[in-house]
């Protein structure tokens, strides 16, 4: 298991929108890490005037594998239909 801080710099945050703040981040971490497939085991968050920090406690070293099969244009077909799908998988 392992930490992640994240620390994120701004202009005055105003002391009535500092809590507010800190939720809204922790919420979206949390949010962002489910999509990613992790879990965190706490997430601890701190706020000043002018920063907002972030302590993910518990993170897994390594995610498991992911794999994903995706079907292209079938054998013979045209070469834009090629040049389409390499492009829409982010290859050349």
């Amino acid at each position: 298991m392992t930490d992640f801080l994240l620390e994120l710099r701004s202009e005055e945050i105003p002391a009535r929108m500092q809590d507010k703040a800190r939720e809204d981040l922790a919420r979206l971490f949390t949010a962002e890490l489910d999509k990613a497939g992790l879990k965190a085991a706490e997430i601890i968050t701190y706020a000043t005037p002018r920063r907002l920090a972030l302590i993910a406690k518990g993170l897994p070293l390594e995610t498991e594998a992911v794999s994903e099969e995706t079907k292209g244009p079938k054998v013979g077909a045209p070469p834009q239909a090629m040049e389409g799908f390499l492009r829409k998988v982010g290859l050349t």
